[in-house]
């Protein structure tokens, strides 16, 4: 919720390792996928304006090719009954490399910047459509792509959320159909959810009070943390 409402930077990137840490990876990713389109919504709505559909409709059609990569991965892995330790080692990775593009951000290093286009846009469509039908990680890719077009923060917002809702709900066939979300899956969602909207009005309390910085390093370590434990877990199963 904090991280919906705009505050600080990319750190929705914990949540999923966060609840990982606490249920099995398997179970985790079915609970989250209803309680990311819940806090979708709210974002789509406050942010319903602007959208820049010349940059959002590459990045849908590269998404759609991505999930697609995404759905059938998890199939492979759930049919050999690795899909534990698969995502163990995704969620984890990605966690990791994203923490670490970060710290090398903050020290000065320059990102390899995407080709601007329909083609650059189509292409982090997939990566991203990729990660999150696998791990629900698509902010940090489609985060540098949007960030390198220019765009002013009102209409990067709008398109980046209109994009997570669009690929959250384009999943809900393939979790459904490998048994990702159950009902018992969304009864523990429907209880989580109602924290959404505490979050996002904390994340909106706090982008007016208080420093963002100190803040997000803190969380970048947290999901550090959750993300190295997740590597060792996968480590210790084998």
């Amino acid at each position: 919720g904090i991280a919906k409402a705009g505050f600080g930077g990319g750190i929705g990137v914990i949540a999923v390792p966060l609840v990982a840490n606490a249920l099995p990876a398997e179970r985790a990713i079915g609970v989250m996928l209803p309680i990311l389109i819940f806090a979708d919504l709210f974002s789509v709505y406050s942010h319903r304006r602007g959208v820049s559909w010349i940059h959002l409709r590459p990045l849908l059609i590269g998404a759609c090719l991505g999930i697609a990569l995404g759905s059938w991965v998890l199939w492979t892995f759930q049919e050999t009954g690795q899909l534990t330790g698969m995502l163990n080692i995704s969620v984890g990775l990605i966690c990791l490399i994203f923490v670490g593009l970060q710290v090398y951000r903050w020290l000065g290093g320059r990102v390899p910047r995407i080709p601007p286009g329909p083609g650059g846009g189509a292409a982090s469509g997939f990566f991203a459509g990729t990660a999150s039908a696998v791990a629900h990680s698509a902010g940090p890719v489609v985060s540098i792509y949007l960030l390198e077009q220019r765009l002013d923060k009102s209409r990067l917002v709008a398109t980046m959320v209109l994009f997570f809702l669009v690929v959250n709900c384009l999943k809900l066939p393939t979790y459904f159909g490998l048994g990702l979300i159950t009902q018992q899956t969304l009864l523990e969602s429907a209880q989580f959810a109602m924290l959404v909207p505490v979050g996002i009005m904390m994340g909106l309390w706090m982008h007016k009070r208080l420093a963002e910085g100190p803040f997000t390093l803190i969380m970048y370590l947290g999901a550090a943390l959750a993300g190295g434990r997740m590597l060792y877990l996968a480590w210790a199963d084998l």
